[in-house]
C-alpha cells in the first residue's frame, strides 16, 4: 500500500521564519523481482531528472531525493523523501505503472 505524507518543518534563520515541506512516499517492495524492478525504475527516474536534480542541488541545501529502506517480513518498506510534491507524484504514478506493466507481462 502506497502512502504519501507531507511533513512541514519550520525554522528561523537570522530572525526570519521559514517553512520547508518534505513529501514522504512510503511503499512496500517485495524481495526478488519486484525489488529489482524498483531499483531499475528508481535509476531511470533519477536519470530522467538529472538536470532538475543538479539545478536543485545548486540552489538548495536539501537533497532532491532521500531514501530509507527497512526490512519487514518478506519485503522492504521504502521511504522516499522528496522536496517537491509534483516530483513525488510523478514518482508514485510511474512506480504504479511499472508494477502494472510487470503484472501484465507475468499474466500473459
Amino acid at each position: 500500500m502506497l502512502q504519501r505524507n507531507v511533513i512541514k518543518t519550520s525554522y528561523k534563520v537570522d530572525g526570519a521564519s521559514s517553512t520547508m515541506a518534505d513529501v514522504v512516499v512510503t511503499l512496500p517492495v517485495r524481495e526478488g523481482d519486484e525489488a529489482q524492478l524498483f531499483g531499475k525504475y528508481l535509476n531511470r527516474f533519477m536519470e530522467s531528472r538529472s538536470s532538475e536534480a543538479e539545478q536543485m542541488a545548486a540552489n538548495s541545501d536539501a537533497p532532491y531525493l532521500m531514501m530509507h529502506s527497512d526490512p519487514y517480513d518478506g519485503h522492504e518498506v521504502k521511504r522516499l523523501i522528496f522536496q517537491e510534491n509534483s516530483v513525488a507524484s510523478d514518482f508514485s504514478i510511474g512506480w504504479a505503472s511499472a508494477r502494472i506493466q510487470r503484472a501484465a507481462r507475468i499474466a500473459s
